[in-house]
């Protein structure tokens, strides 16, 4: 009884969050500027909250009997994606900017590697369905 109504109360923060969003759009929209520091504000808050729950999970799926092996795989495929995008990023600074070279470094590095996983997301995704066809 208790996961459905944990489950009941994540429906119900999730549909805060949303009408949240659907607030801050249309302030947007209709010119507001708290309207974009509200959404960057709600942007950051569930990035966090997604995170914090993403290491959680593994941390409680490796302490429930999970293989270490397993968990550390996606951990250091991402290290090596950075390490690579990194290495391949660009540390130009154009003089009207006011970010030094590694932060631009770093942004490039960002870029390249959101390129990379959408890469390999599509990848992915063909070959599933792909592979759906032939089954």
């Amino acid at each position: 009884m208790e996961h459905k109504s944990n489950a009941r109360i994540g429906q119900i923060i999730l549909w805060l969050i949303v009408a949240l969003g659907v607030v801050l759009f249309i302030m947007i929209m209709l010119g507001n500027e708290a309207g974009i520091d509200g959404g960057l504000y709600l942007t950051y808050a569930v990035l966090g909250i997604g995170v914090v729950l993403a290491v959680l999970s593994g941390l409680m799926s490796l302490f429930t009997g999970g293989n270490l092996k397993s968990a550390l795989i996606p951990l250091v495929a991402l290290a090596a994606m950075f390490i690579v995008s990194y290495v391949l990023a660009d540390g130009a600074v154009k003089p009207t900017w006011t970010i030094s070279e590694s932060t631009s470094k770093l942004i490039g590095a960002g870029l390249i590697m959101t390129g990379i996983a959408a890469g390999v997301a599509v990848a992915a995704a063909i070959y599933g369905g792909v592979m759906k066809l032939f089954k």
